[in-house]
């Protein structure tokens, strides 16, 4: 077969099941040295699929599982939306996005086999038209909100990527015996994750999914395929870096790099020991994806600034504004807004259905353009502190300290960390009498926070330190915390 197989507009909703009747022998799944094809896959989503509320929203608990690739394509062959949340969820925060998005169904896969429990909260409300995932994630409030993306929106990503791989638009057919997969180490409920799959079978490739990673793991896996290229976070490239011996990556072209800026020393490292070069990536999840990335071409060329993310990706623009909205000079700082096909819907409001955003989305991020037209980000508009990939809300992580019955006040903010990028970090004021001990604290807050939000120090202070407006200074927290 080949991509002739696939010619006309191919949708995204439907993708299992078109590869499954292309090519239902190929391999389409590689999890822990088991592969499943895609009929066997499409198979185990039919048995789901009729057992969900046919066009309303359906929770996920996803891991990097089988099971929860098939939970996936259940709800999308039931006409459902996905509304995502990682294992590493805490069961409140579960609950608040089942409440907020109104969902029919809890999914919970089980790893190691095909099979989802499926669980009805009596719900029955139609999702929004078209609307194929809701994630949560950052916001200016400090609370995860859900962006609502549709299936055109993840098939404008697709066809970027795809476009980017010298293949046209309707992506490509898989193969009997198959391509060499394409590995995906981050967790499939967080876009680059989720997109992973995706892309994959868009490109006709095998996912190779792993759910813990290591070094280790990588180096047996590089010498097993040909992975081509890895897309790592900036945590992962660290421990590579790091990792002892004489380990090689054969069949690894290049590594792209995403959720968190790197620091220059870890690429560095890297690129010396392997010999493979890493390739910065700039995208949301309000994006599907890339809004920027390094183009190899460039890096064979000697074309790499210093500092920047790349070129702005295919079938996206973007616009660097100042706080009015009005576009500053080229290669002046101001907050990068884009537009693209992939773009969200919009956050959810009230009522549980997205807000139009606009033709333009802020992205909360400060950065500028060279007149070469590399993308650079050279900071946060928002407070969210970026750990080893995953997002923290200081608001959030602040909510439950003050829900300790010893603490007053409380303050979060992130410090770097050669190995994560940034790590949380609190300072916490307590009530007259009391008297407190930080691991006691972190160990309290592990009952509502995921392992990746706990402060790693916990320092005691007289008074949280403020702006005059009375919002918190987080660079003096956490120089304060430094300083203890």
């Amino acid at each position: 077969m080949n991509a002739a197989s696939v010619s006309g507009t191919t949708g995204v909703e439907d993708i299992l099941g078109r590869l499954a009747a292309l090519a239902p022998e190929s391999t389409a799944l590689i999890v822990d040295d088991s592969e499943y094809t895609f009929g066997e896959l499409q198979a185990a989503s039919d048995e789901v699929s009729v057992r969900l509320e046919p066009g309303s929203r359906v929770l996920a608990r996803l891991g990097n599982n089988a099971a929860s690739i098939v939970a996936i394509h259940a709800a999308w062959r039931a006409g459902c939306s996905v509304v995502t949340a990682s294992t590493m969820v805490p069961e409140a925060e579960v609950s608040r996005r089942a409440t907020e998005t109104a969902v029919s169904n809890v999914l919970t896969p089980i790893a190691g086999a095909l099979t989802v429990e499926v669980a009805d909260t009596g719900a029955r409300n139609a999702a929004p038209a078209g609307e194929a995932v809701v994630m949560f994630t950052s916001g200016t409030t400090g609370t995860p909100k859900g962006a609502s993306l549709t299936f055109s929106a993840l098939r404008g990503s697709l066809v970027g990527i795809s476009s980017g791989n010298g293949l046209g638009n309707d992506g490509r057919a898989p193969r009997q015996p198959a391509r060499g997969p394409r590995m995906v180490l981050v967790p499939i409920a967080h876009m680059g994750g989720f997109l992973g799959v995706l892309t994959a079978w868009w490109l006709g490739k095998p996912a190779l999914l792993v759910e813990k990673f290591s070094a280790e793991r990588v180096f047996g896996l590089a010498k097993r395929y040909r992975l081509g290229t890895l897309g790592m976070t900036p945590a992962m490239v660290w421990e590579m870096a790091q990792a002892d011996g004489d380990a090689t990556l054969p069949g690894v072209d290049s590594v792209i790099v995403g959720t968190a800026a790197i620091p220059e020393a870890t690429r560095v490292a890297f690129e010396e020991k392997y010999q493979v070069p890493v390739l910065r990536n700039y995208g949301q999840t309000e994006f599907a994806g890339a809004i920027a990335f390094e183009r190899p071409a460039d890096i064979a060329a000697g074309r790499r600034p210093d500092g920047t993310v790349g070129r702005i990706a295919p079938g996206v623009e973007v616009s660097i504004v100042d706080p009015d909205g009005a576009p500053v000079a080229t290669g002046d700082v101001g907050e990068i807004s884009a537009r693209a096909a992939s773009a969200m819907s919009g956050y959810l409001a009230a009522d549980g259905r997205p807000a139009d955003p606009g033709k333009w989305l802020p992205t909360g991020d400060l950065g500028r353009i060279d007149k070469d037209g590399f993308l650079f980000v050279v900071g946060r508009v928002r407070d969210m502190v970026v750990c080893g990939g995953f997002n923290i809300y200081p608001a959030q992580v602040e909510a439950a300290l003050n829900d300790l019955p010893e603490i007053a006040d409380s303050a979060v903010a992130g410090i770097p960390d050669e190995r994560l990028g940034e790590v949380p970090v609190a300072a916490v004021v307590l009530h007259r009498g009391a008297t407190g001990d930080g691991e006691a604290i972190r160990q309290a807050l592990r009952a509502c926070l995921a392992a990746y939000e706990l402060p790693r120090r916990v320092v005691f202070v007289d008074a949280i330190p403020r702006h005059e407006t009375g919002k918190v200074n987080r660079d003096e927290v956490a120089k304060l915390v430094q300083e203890l």
